[in-house]
C-alpha cells in the first residue's frame, strides 16, 4: 500500500506536536479526516492542519471508506470502544497510550487486533528510549554480571496539595487504573529485561476528595502513590515507588549488578554506571545507535508495519502486557495479597 490515508479521533496534545508533523514527512501519507470533542475545534484543527473532511462523530471517521488508518488521541476511557470499532471495520490502529482502562478492556483490544490481522500500535513511552541500546548492551553483554535489583523511583508534588484540583489524569472516570506515570515504567522494565511474574503492592490516597473541570467535588478512586514489589519472569526482583504526593522527588532507574551499577536520571535523560568502589560516570558502552529522540520515528514504524509488514512495538499485546500488571497492582493493594500473573 504505497498510499495510507490516515483519520484522527481526538487531534490535540500530542497529536498535534508528534504525530501529524511525523506522519507528513513520509511520502504517500495523507490526513483526510478528523472528529474532535466539538464541531468547532474539529474545524480548527482542519483549517490548521488542512484536513478536508470534518466529522461530527468519531464513527464518522472510521466509516468513510477512504480512511485505511485511525490515529486515536482521546483519553483512555474511549481507547477500547475506538479501536476495535476501527479494527472491525477494516482499519489500521494507533491508539495513544496509555492503551485502555484496565486490563479487561486491553485483552478485548488485542483480541480484536489478533481477529482482525490489521496493524495495532500503541504510542510508546519516550522514557529511556534514548539509552534503551546501550543499557541492552550492558545486561545482554554480561558487563553487570548478575541482575540482582532494579528499582524505579517516580516521584514528583503534582497533587501533594489538598487544593489542587482533579486533572483528568487524575479522574478515574476518564482515566480507568492508569496512575501517573505507574504504566510508563512497567513498559520501560519490560522493553528492558521481560514480562512480569508476579506483583504485592500496597497503595495510599492522602486526598479522598477534589474539584473536577465542572467544579464539582468528586471522590479520587486514582491513588496518591503506591509502593510495590514485583518478580519478573526471569527472575529479577524490580521494585517500583510511584508518588505524586511528595516534594523533592526525582524520576530514576537503578540497575543493580553483581558486577556494575547502572543508574539512568530520566529528567536529565543521562545513564550513569560504575564498578564497586568506583564513582558513577558516564555509562556509554557503544552508543552509536542510541535512539534520536528528537526524530521519534513511531509515525515511520507505524506505516512500514502498514505497508511491508515490519515488525513494532509496542503492539496491543504489549499494552496489554502493562495494562495486566497495572490491574495486578490494584487488585494485590486492595486484597492483601501477592498477584501471580497468567
Amino acid at each position: 500500500m504505497d498510499r495510507v490515508r490516515v483519520g484522527f479521533i481526538g487531534l490535540g496534545g500530542i497529536c498535534r506536536d508528534r504525530h501529524v508533523p511525523g506522519l507528513r514527512r513520509i511520502p504517500g501519507v495523507e490526513i483526510v479526516a478528523v472528529a474532535n470533542s466539538t464541531r468547532e475545534s474539529s474545524e480548527r484543527a482542519a483549517a490548521e492542519f488542512e484536513i478536508s473532511n470534518v466529522c461530527d462523530r468519531w464513527e464518522d471517521v472510521i466509516a468513510r471508506d477512504e480512511v485505511d488508518a485511525v490515529f486515536i488521541g482521546t483519553w483512555p476511557y474511549m481507547h477500547r470502544d475506538m479501536s476495535i470499532a476501527a479494527l472491525k471495520a477494516g482499519k489500521h490502529v494507533f491508539c495513544q497510550a496509555r492503551m485502555a482502562m484496565d486490563y479487561t478492556q486491553a485483552k478485548e483490544m488485542h483480541e480484536a487486533a489478533q481477529k482482525s490481522g490489521r496493524v495495532a500500535m500503541v504510542c510508546p513511552v519516550p522514557i529511556g528510549l534514548t539509552k534503551d541500546s546501550t543499557i541492552l548492551r550492558y545486561v545482554n553483554s554480561g558487563r553487570l554480571g548478575e541482575v540482582r535489583l532494579v528499582r524505579v523511583q517516580s516521584m514528583s508534588s503534582v497533587f501533594a496539595d489538598r487544593g489542587t484540583p482533579m486533572t483528568w489524569r487524575k479522574d478515574h472516570r476518564l482515566s480507568g487504573l492508569n496512575t501517573f506515570t505507574l504504566g510508563m515504567y512497567i513498559e520501560v522494565i519490560h522493553r528492558w529485561f521481560g514480562w512480569t511474574k508476579t506483583v504485592s503492592a500496597m497503595m495510599q490516597m492522602f486526598v479522598k476528595e477534589r474539584t473536577d473541570t465542572s467544579g464539582e467535588r468528586v471522590a479520587v478512586e486514582i491513588p496518591d502513590q503506591i509502593l510495590f514489589n514485583t518478580e519478573l519472569e526471569n527472575g529479577i526482583p524490580v521494585q517500583y515507588v510511584i508518588s505524586a504526593a511528595v516534594h523533592h522527588g526525582t524520576d530514576h532507574v537503578a540497575i543493580h549488578g553483581s558486577d556494575w551499577t547502572l543508574q539512568y536520571e530520566v529528567n536529565e535523560d543521562v545513564l550513569y554506571g560504575a564498578g564497586p568502589g568506583e564513582h558513577m560516570g558516564s555509562a556509554t558502552l557503544g552508543t552509536d545507535n542510541d535512539y534520536d529522540i528528537a526524530n521519534w520515528p513511531v509515525e515511520r514504524d507505524f506505516i512500514d508495519a502498514i505497508r511491508e509488514g515490519k515488525e513494532y512495538h509496542p503492539n496491543f499485546y504489549d499494552g496489554m502486557k502493562y495494562m495486566q500488571v497495572i490491574q495486578a497492582v490494584y487488585d494485590s493493594a486492595r486484597e492483601g495479597r501477592t498477584i501471580e500473573l497468567a
